[in-house]
């Protein structure tokens, strides 16, 4: 079944279409929750709250954007309420260092390395999660969901310079917020 055909069906109210999208979207939205959020209970809500907006208003969808772009915004947007909610709460990235990374899965590696490997990531996943929100969103975007900036635009509303800037900006909060570690030799 075509994106166009899906839409539709979705618009109707077919259900079975509704499971075929979500079959397909799940895991899209599911990391993108758990990269923005930090831990796999919020990604789980933010899951839950992407697809129940995504059946309230899938008959608002014009398709003047892809399903794709429209559907990380609607994600983006509960990943910006869920963070309203909770503002001042810190994220626990034990899990999704687990679920996210095989830092130094390799057996080739030695345990030291393996640590260091760890550690490493860890500081790169805190430095993304204090990122500021209206940075963070577009880096995951550009960086981890490899979008085009055109398209990160097009999900942020915004024109596609604002959304180039917020991408290297956020690389440069990211850059100096890791150097200090990274200097250090870990």
């Amino acid at each position: 079944m075509s994106e166009q055909q899906l839409i539709e069906r979705m618009k109707s109210g077919d259900e079975e279409a509704f499971t075929q999208f979500f079959d397909q979207y799940r895991d899209t939205i599911y990391n993108f929750g758990i990269r923005f959020c930090g831990n796999p209970e919020d990604a789980s809500d933010i899951l839950q709250e992407t697809l129940i907006n995504t059946f309230k208003y899938i008959r608002n969808f014009k398709g003047n954007a892809k399903l794709t772009t429209w559907l990380y915004r609607v994600a983006s947007n509960a990943c910006l309420q869920k963070r309203r909610k909770e503002s001042g709460q810190e994220s626990s990235l034990d899990e999704l260092l687990e679920t996210s990374h095989d830092a130094g899965s390799d057996n080739r590696y030695h345990p030291q390395d393996k640590l260091e490997q760890k550690e490493a990531a860890r500081v790169i996943e805190n430095a993304i999660l204090n990122l500021p929100v209206h940075y963070r969103i577009p880096f995951l975007l550009r960086e981890v969901e490899r979008l085009p900036h055109k398209e990160i635009a097009e999900i942020l509303e915004t024109s596609l310079s604002n959304a180039k800037v917020r991408v290297h900006r956020a690389r440069l909060l990211l850059r100096n917020q890791v150097a200090d570690y990274f200097k250090r030799g870990r």
